[in-house]
């Protein structure tokens, strides 16, 4: 009997385990376009995070602040897309360390634009990004001040995407370029074997002819 009451006990703790690690919020709640906004952010902070999102969230013309990330890190779905604009100095980068997938339908999934000094990225999770709009175009990473995302970042969403990854981009990717002073030593060597083989080979060619004649 008391076996049996305890995996009922069990059964139950697992079932509000599962329930009570699902969280559905709206994207307006999760948005900041001011500072005003922002202040209601960090309240948020503190509180039990979302894992589900219903509708974009919006970043947008904030200046010089830090951004609280942390209402980011357990989203896992977001129906609607993530849209970063007009932002200037983000002491936080935007990070969303849990993402699974993005179901877009107005807007490209991911659309950064013109904000400078902010940096943007989505955790190796990422896995979907559909987008539903006319246009077709999935991410779109315009008129931005500085680099918004590496190479590897693109590859990442690049898949997530496929077959419909469409980019609209106007900046170059971050890419990391090896250092010349491993090469330089290298280029060096190589070098100096072609002459060595080639003063060898013209050696050899010459004796062999004084030999015929």
């Amino acid at each position: 009997m008391l076996s049996g009451i305890l995996k009922i006990l069990i059964l139950c703790s697992s079932i509000s385990f599962v329930f009570g690690a699902t969280k559905s919020c709206k994207g307006d709640d999760l948005s900041a376009g001011s500072e005003k906004e922002l202040e209601d952010l960090l309240k948020l902070a503190k509180e039990e995070q979302c894992t589900h999102v219903r509708g974009s969230i919006f970043i947008g013309n904030l200046s010089n602040v830090a951004f609280p990330v942390e209402i980011f890190k357990r989203i896992r779905h977001i129906e609607g897309s993530i849209i970063l604009a007009n932002n200037t100095n983000l002491q936080t980068p935007i990070h969303f360390p849990s993402l699974l997938s993005i179901n877009a339908s107005e807007n490209p999934a991911i659309f950064l634009f013109g904000n400078k000094n902010v940096h943007f990225s989505i955790g190796d999770q990422f896995k979907k990004a559909i987008n539903n709009h006319k246009y077709k175009v999935m991410f779109a990473v315009m008129s931005n001040y500085n680099v918004m995302i590496d190479t590897a970042q693109y590859n990442l969403w690049y898949l997530a995407g496929y077959p419909n990854s469409k980019f609209l981009m106007d900046s170059a990717l971050s890419v990391k370029v090896c250092g010349e002073n491993l090469f330089k030593p290298i280029a060096g060597i190589l070098g100096f074997l072609f002459v060595a083989l080639t003063v060898a080979f013209s050696t050899v060619a010459f004796y062999d002819r004084q030999k015929k004649f």
